[in-house]
């Protein structure tokens, strides 16, 4: 039964619920707080309390409509109504609900003269007995049911005004009438359909819904007429709806002094109350207790009167009665007044030191003092928090100096990173005429929303052009999100891309945002995009062509801004023809398509790289490496690079880890590359090889030598060697031996 509900989107996760909620009976759901119908003693303070108007009472006008067009139907108007519609007259609000269609108009406030009665009785009883709790209210009574349970025998089993004017009405009129309660309360909702008192009140309206019908008719009640209650005179039960009216009208004497009988009203001093006396430091001989400070005080009360106000309002209304009428006997033969009490409480588990202590290490609250206790989260400390967390009721990041914290390492991360990719192209380094193209068509294509398909071998730096194109759009200060499409396999990938609903598949145990709804309004960049199965690229094209996607596990499609950028290795043309890519996919991705040359075919850039990846590795190992020698770059530039810019990075960093000098000589390289160089020689050159690799690299070395020096005419330089052409030519085939400027004769 749930009475108070969130609007989905509206809540702003600013947990002011939580703070507010006496029970903390609000679980947080993807940010959403949301009301656990289980736990909630509905006291409507959420409803108050929510700057976003996100929480809304259930409201039951559609039923009080159609009671009014097919019964007789009887209003049941709660005692604070005349602090509510002041400064109408009682008999105008009267007089506005017969014109609404109501048969007949009762005030409850004779329900509590009735309850009074039965007070007197019960107490003649129970003599003696010492800790009994009154109270007509339902919050409490749900407080005492669901957290109080040791306490339930204290409870008074009379039942509250409300049912007990319906249970006279009923018996009296007929049960074929349909009662409908009227007032500020939002537990009423909750006690009409209570079991044990099901059936005396057909439908609850709060003062709010009353005014919405009133309007949708046009109904003014200040201009209505003055008309008389159809029920008996309430007395001294107008005086309910004020903190200690039940004992005042029971005759019962609030002994200051004697502390044996309380009057306790607002929800701090009856949780605080209630636990006292569950510990046994309080037992007083009887106490009555009121959760909001007196109904005239209740969640749904919408006058801006102040609390004494609307008390004086009351009372004069309370004494006016008085005088119009005397008491005079009633019967209430065949109408029962009394009801039981039910242990609603729910059983979580304790969770261990040890899972507290996992929990706030998440947040990276390892010691005492980093357990801040400020509240924010709605908690009144980190521990409370962590145990909420435990049960499901709370998200562990709902911890604002932890938020504020990421924040800050997050904005210094992009602030960072932003500086490096705002200079001309970020971390793309080059100048060769292949690198100046990819520049170009860069600075184009940022300026538009444009997909972008980056193509080019595996290493050669497809990622930093995707962000340098990121970072140089109008999206630049929205998120960037990579993902490597090769990497998950087709239902985590799905998964990771669109988001999951709770429950969509095994393991799957909330719900979870895909990375296209992180990316909003930003950037997503898609690599290997080639590697995707056939049906999760019809899902793709959706969100290009349509800008939306489905969840997994749900129906309800979600809408997204975001720029898409994709990167390949593969000939997707040739995927096309062979059927393993969608064309439709295709022509979409290839609006504008970059290919990145390999570092083979730039060799006039590998110094400019090799420099700068020496710079960034021997800042981030601590060492002083400032350069090459000429042997070692000479290597570098001649070696045939398959892995392209990321193994050359990679290299240039084994080097660094491995030199004791200040620079980087062949002898740091790889084996493979030590016998590239033209001008390498003695016991450095083959340091590390076995004596047939020194003889090979030192043959290899002395034929580059004479080929470098001949410009690569294999007649010449064999005439230096001292060699047959013939033999040369199979050396020059043996060792893979080419010129590093290709337009070089080789034939002469």
């Amino acid at each position: 039964m749930e009475i108070v509900k969130t609007i989905t989107g509206k809540c702003r996760m600013c947990y002011a619920c939580i703070r507010n909620c006496p029970v903390k009976a609000i679980k947080v759901v993807d940010g959403q707080a949301r009301v656990v119908p289980e736990l909630c003693i509905a006291c409507g303070h959420c409803v108050q309390v929510c700057a976003q108007q996100a929480k809304v009472v259930e409201q039951e006008i559609k039923k009080v409509e159609q009671f009014l067009a097919s019964s007789r139907t009887i209003a049941c108007l709660a005692p604070s109504f005349v602090a509510e519609f002041h400064p109408a007259w009682p008999g105008q609000v009267v007089a506005a609900l017969k014109q609404m269609g109501f048969a007949e108009v009762h005030e409850v406030a004779f329900g509590a003269h009735l309850v009074t009665l039965e007070y007197r009785r019960y107490l003649q009883e129970a003599g003696e007995r010492q800790g009994l709790i009154s109270t007509p209210c339902p919050a409490v009574v749900n407080l005492v049911s669901k957290y109080y349970p040791r306490l339930l025998p204290q409870l008074v089993p009379v039942v509250s005004p409300m049912i007990a004017l319906g249970r006279y009405l009923k018996t009296k009129l007929g049960p074929d009438n349909r009662l409908v309660f009227i007032g500020p309360c939002v537990a009423k909702k909750g006690e009409a359909r209570e079991e044990e008192v099901a059936g005396a009140i057909d439908a609850v309206l709060t003062f709010p819904e009353l005014k919405e019908m009133l309007a949708a008719r046009q109904i003014d009640v200040s201009a209505c007429g003055n008309l008389d209650f159809d029920s008996e005179p309430a007395y001294l039960g107008r005086l309910y709806p004020i903190g200690g009216g039940l004992l005042r009208s029971a005759g019962i004497d609030a002994d200051i002094l004697a502390n044996q009988v309380l009057v306790v009203e607002g929800r701090e001093d009856c949780l605080e109350f209630l636990k006292a006396v569950n510990e046994g430091k309080m037992v007083p001989q009887m106490v009555d207790m009121l959760f909001c400070k007196g109904c005239i005080n209740g969640p749904m009360q919408e006058n801006k009167f102040s609390s004494f106000r609307r008390r004086k309002i009351v009372a004069e209304f309370t004494r006016q009665g008085l005088e119009q009428a005397k008491p005079k006997p009633i019967n209430l033969e065949g109408i029962n007044l009394r009801r039981e009490f039910h242990d609603k409480t729910i059983f979580f588990p304790r969770p261990s030191e040890a899972d507290i202590r996992g929990i706030l290490a998440e947040l990276g609250k390892l010691t005492p003092e980093d357990e801040l206790n400020c509240g924010a989260c709605g908690y009144p400390s980190c521990r409370e928090k962590a145990v909420a967390v435990y049960h499901g009721l709370a998200e562990n990041r709902m911890c604002l100096p932890y938020l504020i914290a990421q924040l800050e390492k997050s904005n210094l991360h992009l602030r960072q990173e932003l500086k490096v990719f705002q200079g001309q192209f970020g971390q793309l380094v080059g100048n060769s005429a292949a690198m100046q193209e990819v520049y170009r068509l860069i600075e184009k294509v940022a300026k538009t929303d444009a997909t972008v398909l980056i193509r080019g071998e595996s290493g050669t730096g497809k990622e930093l052009v995707a962000r340098a194109i990121h970072y140089h759009s109008r999206r630049s200060e929205a998120p960037f999100i990579s993902i490597n499409c090769a990497a998950l396999p087709e239902t985590l990938l799905e998964s990771e891309l669109f988001g999951h609903a709770r429950g969509a598949f095994t393991g799957a145990v909330t719900a979870k945002k895909g990375l296209f709804e992180e990316a909003h309004e930003g950037t997503i960049f898609l690599d290997e995009i080639g590697d995707i199965s056939l049906g999760l690229q019809s899902k793709l094209l959706r969100v290009l062509q349509e800008g939306e996607f489905l969840r997994v596990g749900e129906t309800r499609p979600t809408r997204v801004n975001v720029r898409v950028l994709a990167a390949t290795n593969r000939d997707l043309e040739k995927a096309v023809r062979e059927g393993s890519f969608r064309p439709e996919l295709f022509y979409r991705l290839n609006v504008i398509s970059i290919w990145l040359p390999p570092l083979r075919e730039r060799r006039d850039d590998i110094p400019l790289l090799a420099r700068h990846f020496l710079e960034k590795i021997s800042r981030r190992l601590g060492k002083e490496v400032t350069g090459f020698t000429s042997e070692a770059m000479d290597a570098l530039v001649r070696a045939e690079w398959p892995g392209n810019v990321r193994e050359l990075e990679n290299v240039i960093e084994r080097a660094v880890i491995l030199t004791e000098g200040k620079k980087i000589e062949l002898g740091d390289l790889p084996r493979q590359f030590r016998n590239l160089s033209t001008g390498t020689s003695g016991w450095a050159y083959t340091r590390g090889m076995s004596f047939k690799e020194a003889v090979t690299a030192y043959e290899t070395s002395l034929i580059v030598q004479a080929l470098e020096e001949s410009q690569w005419v294999q007649a010449r330089a064999a005439e230096i060697l001292g060699l047959k052409r013939s033999t040369l030519n199979e050396m020059i085939k043996r060792y893979n031996l080419r010129p590093a400027n290709k337009k070089a004769n080789t034939n002469k």
